[in-house]
């Protein structure tokens, strides 16, 4: 599930009453949060343009409950919105592309492992002390990336591996159990139900926490985020990495994040390799 966002979206100005467009293109959604609620999470996405004339321009979208839009909000502050976007829930088929068919490697708990010894020593010989070194925040950024890919990799793995793991899926993921085939592309491709799993799987956003938690629930029976032990400073991390990787260490205010000292970097990365520790575990010892 991604959101799409077309058109042009055209604000006037409280004050000139000018009136200045706003092109889809410049529009960067990222899931920043969500709560749980009765029926699973609630997952909030967002994109912030910070306009030279009009200031800072939000677009919100939640999605509740998984796979649903349930609520989408514009705030151009004190301005006239005239016409805004068509943005939403994408549910359409995403087009093929070579990462699709990306093959996880067999242990991925050995590669997140050898991430994070490899870039505590850069931490250590490389680091800086200040909260606003270049190298700490690109070693926290990559902290965070090693997580998702460990997450991304290891649901695959499992899913690809065990037939009843992917047919939960199958029946509980609205994405999956809408798809429809015909017996003419099922006998021309007899791995196409298992393509077509790899392929969502592969099109899951793993830094989005909540969601992951859902699909690692539904194929394997294991909630992630219960094994978590500060679940506040893991969205934190993700939220940081989005600041570091979009706005190159600044916030959306515009004010650059100082936080990243080593002693930050290096509790963040201890942070993550005992939630992955823990995930590892359950994985491991679920029911066979």
């Amino acid at each position: 599930m991604e959101v799409y966002c077309k058109g042009i979206a055209r604000i006037r100005h409280a004050s000139s009453g000018e009136i200045f467009k706003v092109e889809a293109e410049d529009l960067d959604w990222d899931a920043v949060g969500g709560d749980e609620r009765q029926m699973g999470p609630e997952i909030h996405y967002e994109a912030v343009v910070d306009h030279p004339e009009l200031g800072e321009l939000t677009w919100g979208l939640w999605e509740y409950p998984v796979g649903i839009e349930n609520y989408h909000n514009t705030d151009v502050g004190r301005h006239e919105l005239v016409e805004d976007f068509d943005y939403g829930l994408e549910h359409g088929e995403q087009e093929p592309d070579d990462w699709l068919d990306y093959e996880a490697p067999s242990n991925p708990y050995r590669v997140f492992m050898d991430s994070y010894h490899h870039t505590g020593d850069l931490l250590a010989d490389h680091g800086g002390y200040r909260g606003d070194h270049l190298v700490n925040r690109m070693i926290f950024s990559h902290q965070v990336t090693a997580l998702e890919a460990y997450l991304g990799d290891t649901l695959l793995n499992e899913v690809m591996g065990d037939k009843a793991a992917m047919q939960r899926l199958i029946d509980q993921d609205e994405d999956l159990g809408k798809k429809k085939f015909t017996l003419s592309e099922v006998s021309k491709e007899p791995a196409l139900v298992e393509r077509k799993v790899r392929e969502h799987l592969r099109s899951v956003m793993f830094h989005n926490l909540k969601k992951v938690d859902v699909l690692y629930n539904i194929a394997l029976g294991v909630r992630i985020l219960n094994l978590a032990s500060d679940k506040a400073s893991l969205f934190k991390a993700v939220l940081l990495r989005h600041d570091c990787v979009h706005r190159n260490g600044f916030d959306k205010e515009g004010k650059e994040i100082d936080v990243f000292t080593k002693a930050f970097v290096q509790e963040t990365a201890n942070l993550i390799k005992t939630f992955v520790e823990e995930i590892q575990n359950a994985v491991q010892g679920r029911p066979s």
